[in-house]
């Protein structure tokens, strides 16, 4: 039976949808590290391992095949074993070893840029208000939430301007000669799949996609339009199933780790400075703009201020606030973070200084209340 939908509802997904995408985008960038390995492979074999970086000279390149006994055929520069030329290790063109680092780090630069975008895509809570505000969306924003990722996405750090057709990795054709004077090229081919990139590519096959570009054309082709309208495209994801209405949960009082009279101080602190909003009695929810990585830090924030008891914290405080990532909160990262991994989400500094600001307060409070006594 196909569910009813009226213009008011407001939406969410189901996380599974989101848990789903984010294993298959995964196993997908698994494939883009294989390419990429093949590829340093190559780099690291030209030229005796001797090539560090893009600005070797030809002379460098030469002294480096001399010195290695290899014979030069200097109108194609080239070089060729002395042993004689039985297949492609046995000879080197100075514009192709210099071309496997280029095509290297394109690829390289490629996958981190997927590997940032699938973590951020992974701890950013969903949100479709870019959709439900606007009269026309594209297929691609579409897509993205229908698959349980927030659109809400484009626009920020790693998706300026994103569209499955960006092409920010390409390159022109490389040409070179082989040692008989052959004329060649070689690419990247990191669009090679229809023009898309590899993770693109699987974006647009996947079933979702053709059945938007159908709701985008109602079925024909010839009516191409990377636009759907939203109400249309709202009302037809809710009654089949992709968006779900959106329902403010009341909390269980009953189970409230931290005691009701430690979360009526935290929820009235928490709303003083603009983190959260709703009634108490329900379950607490961030306002627009505050990240995941948030609710970690301030988890971590209570239990280091010896506001809460130390044990499951995490657990607990998705007791009182929504928590809606297919990511463990435990596994968000705060701006305390060791690690130097750029692609790792971290906590803005605004955020932290928001809630350090609530955390004194609470300190502060029971510090005077110990004094009392």
């Amino acid at each position: 039976m196909i569910k009813k939908y009226n213009k008011e509802m407001k939406f969410i997904t189901s996380r599974a949808f989101t848990h789903n995408t984010i294993e298959e985008l995964k196993q997908e960038l698994k494939m883009v590290k294989h390419t990429v390995d093949y590829w340093f492979g190559m780099f690291k074999n030209r030229a005796f391992g001797k090539i560090k970086d893009g600005n070797l000279s030809y002379e460098e390149w030469r002294d480096i095949y001399i010195k290695n006994g290899w014979v030069e055929v200097p109108e194609f520069r080239c070089f060729c074993n002395p042993k004689g030329v039985t297949n492609s290790d046995d000879w080197a063109s100075y514009e192709l070893d210099k071309s496997y680092l280029t095509i290297w780090k394109k690829w390289y630069q490629y996958h981190q840029r997927w590997n940032f975008r699938i973590a951020k895509l992974e701890s950013e809570r969903f949100d479709i208000r870019r959709i439900e505000e606007l009269t026309d969306t594209t297929i691609n924003e579409c897509l993205l939430a229908i698959l349980g990722l927030s659109p809400s996405i484009i626009g920020k750090t790693g998706f300026e301007k994103f569209s499955f057709g960006e092409r920010l990795f390409e390159i022109k054709d490389i040409e070179y000669q082989d040692y008989e004077g052959n004329e060649l090229t070689i690419n990247t081919k990191i669009y090679a799949n229809d023009s898309f990139g590899h993770i693109e590519w699987c974006l647009r096959q996947k079933e979702e996609y053709i059945l938007l570009e159908r709701l985008a054309t109602r079925g024909q082709p010839s009516n191409f339009s990377d636009f759907i309208r939203s109400e249309k495209f709202l009302k037809w994801a809710y009654e089949y199933g992709y968006l779900i209405e959106r329902v403010f949960k009341i909390r269980n009082i009953s189970d409230s780790p931290w005691g009701e009279d430690f979360a009526l101080k935290l929820h009235q602190e928490l709303v003083n400075i603009g983190y959260i909003k709703g009634a108490f009695e329900y379950m607490w929810e961030r306002v627009d703009g505050m990240s995941e990585s948030s609710l970690h830090y301030l988890a971590n924030g209570l239990l280091n201020a010896d506001l809460i008891p130390s044990k499951h914290h995490f657990a607990s405080i998705e007791k009182y606030i929504e928590y809606n990532s297919p990511k463990p909160l435990r596994k968000q990262y705060s701006e305390n973070t060791d690690s130097d991994n750029p692609n790792e989400a971290k906590l803005r500094p605004s955020e932290s200084d928001l809630l350090d600001r609530a955390i004194t307060k609470l300190e502060l409070e029971r510090d005077n209340k110990l004094k009392e006594k």
